[in-house]
């Protein structure tokens, strides 16, 4: 699964430039900006690669980002990603190296099922598309060696129309295919476990250099979890994702003193700790709808509209 989010750092002249806030936001009231994309495993959790980049800028969006980190998926890999992957050179890519991918149809795409290049159903069928343009990105020699069109294939749920390039309806029945895109969801559970529970959404470091390594860091602690739930779902005849990630959190910060000390078995000290882990389980709930939404308010908090210096002149924020 491939997914993009966005953290903030500290409003510092280096990360400033490195970084740089929104340019909707005004000098001296917004924070560094950085974009984190990351490849997981839909079966375990476990992060496969991450790229980090500034916001905005050249090269710097979600779809670049993947295109960096395309030497870390293997031939038969199937990668699942949202309406903002489903593209035509990515598209074309993941094919020309036997790499299968399953997306939500870009808001651009028209996609009109009574005009199918092979009708598969009332609401499914093989399109032909046809190359676009050269983007600005791309050199006159990659863009001559992208295919001029690919067939795929394309889903109609009742939420949504679904594009893949598995075009086999034996082997990828409709059904599985609109429950695997239904599975993406899971990333999004992933990085709420890596920002929030982790604490990773606001970083401390102050220069661009430290942002990158705190950011990793977190990433390198967020696998380790993700390999302590393994090894419990493995003993307890599990699947990993209905092991709790805040369980194995809170039970590896519980334990990691000992762990440091050495002075009892660290096989002995897993042992415990997977027990301890295994006791709780994640419950299944297909098609949980939640608002998206909070309901606890905020206080009343004045917004500060001016940079700090000159704010603590002014009058409307005293008291």
């Amino acid at each position: 699964m491939t997914d993009g989010s966005t953290v903030s750092g500290p409003d510092t002249e280096a990360n400033q430039k490195k970084y740089p806030q929104p340019s909707t936001q005004k000098k001296g009231l917004g924070f560094p900006i950085i974009r984190i994309l990351v490849l997981i495993t839909l079966a375990s959790g476990a992060l496969l690669d991450a790229a980090v980049a500034p916001y905005s800028g050249k090269e710097t969006g979600e779809q670049a980002l993947l295109r960096q980190m395309f030497d870390s998926l293997n031939e038969g890999d199937i990668l699942l990603g949202d309406a903002n992957f489903e593209n035509y050179f990515i598209l074309a890519a993941l094919i020309s190296a036997n790499i299968d991918g399953v997306f939500e149809k870009n808001g651009s795409r028209i996609l009109d099922f009574r005009k199918c290049y092979v009708k598969l159903g009332s609401k499914e069928g093989l399109f032909k598309l046809k190359r676009p343009d050269r983007p600005p990105w791309m050199d006159e020699e990659s863009y001559s060696a992208v295919p001029k069109e690919i067939i795929v294939r394309a889903i109609k749920t009742k939420k949504r129309i679904i594009v893949t390039t598995l075009t086999d309806t034996k082997l990828y029945p409709r059904k599985d295919i609109s429950d695997l895109y239904i599975d993406r969801w899971h990333i999004e559970l992933d990085f709420r476990c890596i920002k929030t529970m982790m604490k990773m959404e606001v970083l401390r470091c102050k220069t661009p250099e430290m942002l990158r390594k705190e950011i990793y860091v977190h990433l390198l602690v967020y696998n380790l979890i993700r390999a302590l739930m393994a090894k419990t779902a493995e003993t307890m005849q599990r699947k990993p994702r209905e092991v709790s990630f805040k369980t194995a959190q809170d039970t590896l910060l519980s334990y990691h003193y000992l762990l440091l000390m050495g002075t009892i078995s660290i096989f002995q000290i897993l042992e415990i700790m997977i027990q301890l882990i295994g006791k709780h389980k994640v419950g299944n709930r297909p098609g949980r709808s939640e608002p998206r939404a909070v309901k606890r308010r905020s206080k009343p908090t004045k917004k500060l509209q001016h940079p700090r210096k000159q704010a603590r002149r002014l009058t409307e924020y005293k008291g």
